[in-house]
C-alpha cells in the first residue's frame, strides 16, 4: 500500500526546496568571485591594497571625477 502524503507534508517539502533554490544572479556573482579569487595577479593586488590601507596610504575621494583624475 502506498504511503499517504498530507498537504502539510507537501507544503514542508516545497518550503525546503524553495529555500535551497539559488537565483541565476547569485550563481553569476559566485562564479565572478571564484574567478577573482583564482587569479594570482588580482589576489596580489588585493593583498597590496590591504597592506596600503593598514599603513594609512589612502586618499579621500569625493566623486568619480576626482577618482578618475588620480588615474
Amino acid at each position: 500500500m502506498p504511503e499517504l502524503v498530507t498537504l502539510k507534508d507537501v507544503y514542508a517539502l516545497v518550503k525546503e526546496i524553495k529555500q535551497s533554490i539559488v537565483s541565476k544572479e547569485e550563481v553569476e556573482r559566485l562564479l565572478e568571485t571564484m574567478e577573482l579569487l583564482h587569479n594570482p595577479e588580482t589576489m596580489r593586488q588585493v593583498r597590496a591594497s590591504e597592506k596600503d590601507i593598514r599603513a594609512g596610504k589612502t586618499k579621500p575621494v569625493r566623486n568619480v571625477k576626482d577618482l578618475l583624475a588620480e588615474l
